[in-house]
C-alpha cells in the first residue's frame, strides 16, 4: 500500500461520497513503512506484520489467513478485491452477506507469469467465482470484452487508471537537475523499472544513438535501477531519477518533452494493457511513443497523440524517436491534453457512482 494510485483514488471517492465509518486498505508491512497510517479523512492504511517471514509463498499464505480472519471479525459492509489470488475471499464474504467488488488491475489469468497448472487453476477459480461477485471493474475496453465473452457475463465497467484533471504547468526541473540544454529533447520513462517494460531495449537504443540531441530520463524504482544508474554514468544521453510521490508526480512529468511506454507483447494481458503512465503523460501534455499492443495502439491512434513502435528492436525505437520529432509537437501536445481531460478520473468516478449507489441500496 505505497504506490497503488488506483486504490487510493477509489478509496478517496468512497470516503467523500458515502457514509462509511471507515475505509480500510490492507497491505503487508515491510521495513521503513508504518504499520498503521491515516491516509486522509476516514481512510486507514493497515500494514500487516507477519513474523519477519522471507519466503514469499508462506508470507502470502499467512496474509491470506489474516485477511479472512479480519473479514470475519470486522464484518465490513463491502469488500473490494484487487487480485485474482484473493477472489476466494468472496466465499467468506457471502456467508456474512457482504457486498464484493472484483477490480483486477490486468487480465489476471493471462499474465506472463501464469503458466501450466497455475494458469489452469486460476482460470478454474475465476470461472467458478466471478459470477458471484456483485460488480466487476476492469482497466480497459478489450479486457471488458474478454471477460464478458469468456465467462458469459454482463460487460464489466471500465475504469481507466487515469489521473485527476489538472492543468499542469510546463516546468524545467529535469533540465535544471541534469544541466540539459534548451535544444535537447527529453524523453521520459516513469514507473516500475522492472523486466518486461522495455527498459533494456531503451538502454540499448540510447547507448547506440551517436549524439545527445535526444536524451532519456528514467524515473521510478525497481530491479533495474542499478543497471540504469550504471548506464547513466557512461552515457551522456541517459539519466536516472528516483521515484516521486504520486501527488506531485505530474509536476515532474511536465519537465519532459515526450513520454514513452513500452511493453513486450508476450501475453494477452500485456496486449490489452493501459498503464497509468500513458494517461499521466497525456495529462502533462506530452506526446507519447508506445509499443504496438492493441489497447495502447488504439488509444494513441484514435486521439492522435504520438507514434506506435512497430517492432521490439533498438533500431525501431530510435526510428520512432526521430519520426516523432518530425511531427508538429505542439499539435500532439494539445491532442494529448484533450484526451487526458476526456478520460480523466473525474469521468471514471461518474461510472463508479452509479455502481455504488445501486449496491448500497441492497445492504
Amino acid at each position: 500500500m505505497t504506490h497503488v494510485s488506483r486504490i487510493f483514488k477509489q478509496a478517496t471517492f468512497i470516503s467523500k461520497n458515502y457514509d462509511f465509518e471507515k475505509v480500510i486498505l490492507l497491505g503487508i508491512w515491510k521495513k521503513g513503512l508504518t504499520k498503521s497510517e491515516l491516509f486522509e479523512n476516514n481512510i486507514h492504511i493497515k500494514r500487516v506484520s507477519l513474523f519477519n517471514i522471507k519466503n514469499r509463498s508462506i508470507l502470502y499464505f499467512y496474509y491470506y489467513i489474516y485477511v479472512l480472519v479480519f473479514i470475519v471479525l470486522n464484518r465490513p459492509n463491502m469488500v473490494n478485491i484487487h487480485t485474482l489470488e484473493f477472489l476466494p475471499v468472496l466465499l467468506i464474504a457471502k456467508i456474512f452477506k457482504i457486498k464484493v467488488i472484483y477490480d483486477p488491475h490486468e487480465l489476471e489469468t493471462e499474465k506472463a507469469n501464469i503458466k501450466g497448472f497455475r494458469k489452469k487453476l486460476s482460470k478454474w477459480i475465476e470461472y467458478l467465482l466471478i459470477k458471484k461477485v456483485d460488480h466487476i471493474f476492469v482497466v480497459g475496453e478489450n479486457i471488458a470484452d474478454w471477460y464478458s465473452k469468456a465467462y458469459n457475463i454482463p460487460r464489466p465497467t471500465v475504469l481507466l487508471n487515469s489521473p485527476r484533471a489538472v492543468h499542469v504547468k510546463r516546468a524545467n526541473y529535469f533540465r535544471d537537475t541534469f544541466n540539459l540544454r534548451n535544444d535537447q529533447i527529453i524523453i521520459l520513462y516513469q514507473g516500475n523499472l522492472g523486466q518486461g517494460r522495455g527498459i533494456n531495449l531503451l538502454l540499448e537504443t540510447f547507448k547506440k544513438r551517436i549524439n545527445d540531441k535526444v536524451v532519456i530520463v528514467f524515473m521510478g524504482y525497481g530491479e533495474l535501477e542499478i543497471e540504469i544508474q550504471s548506464a547513466s554514468k557512461v552515457n551522456n544521453n541517459i539519466f536516472f531519477h528516483v521515484a516521486v510521490p504520486s501527488d506531485v508526480l505530474l509536476n515532474y512529468t511536465a519537465s519532459a518533452d515526450v513520454g514513452i511506454a513500452l511493453i513486450k507483447n508476450i501475453c494477452l494481458s500485456y496486449n490489452f494493457c493501459m498503464p497509468n503512465k500513458l494517461f499521466e503523460y497525456a495529462m502533462a501534455g506530452l506526446p507519447v511513443i508506445v509499443s504496438n499492443v492493441i489497447e495502447m495502439c488504439e488509444f494513441v491512434k484514435t486521439h492522435q497523440i504520438g507514434i506506435v513502435i512497430m517492432s521490439d528492436t533498438a533500431e525501431a525505437v530510435s526510428d520512432a524517436v526521430d519520426e516523432l520529432l518530425s511531427f508538429d509537437l505542439n499539435k500532439l501536445k494539445q491532442n494529448a491534453k484533450n484526451a487526458a481531460f476526456k478520460h480523466s478520473w473525474e469521468y471514471q468516478e461518474t461510472k463508479m457512482k452509479d455502481v455504488y449507489q445501486n449496491l448500497l441500496k441492497k445492504i
